[in-house]
């Protein structure tokens, strides 16, 4: 599901894109947002300067996607793992568990 939400958020950038006139291609858009929505930035395709500022866009609602998906899992990961596992290390030592 996080991956569907990703790769729909990336073409619906490379669409807006071609929407706007700022790329002509569409595999040219779609190439220009996977690069920009993960931060890559390879620079071999550039946006003209009057919708430079709409990659800068894409590329903060990468980031901004990314942390939200990587909360997620954490919490997903956490409330799947079994809670004896840090009752465990706040346990008091056994008595046979004692340096004598």
């Amino acid at each position: 599901m996080i991956v569907v939400s990703h790769t729909v958020q990336i073409w619906l950038w490379a669409y807006f894109l071609m929407w706007m006139g700022a790329l002509v291609e569409f595999y040219d858009a779609l190439y220009f947002s996977i690069v920009t929505y993960t931060t890559v930035g390879y620079g071999d395709l550039i946006l003209p300067v009057e919708f430079r500022v709409f990659g800068a866009f894409g590329g903060v609602t990468g980031i901004l996607c990314f942390g939200i998906s990587t909360a997620f899992l954490v919490s997903l990961v956490s409330s799947l793992m079994p809670r004896s596992i840090g009752r465990s290390f706040d346990s008091k030592p056994r008595s046979s568990d004692k340096d004598t």
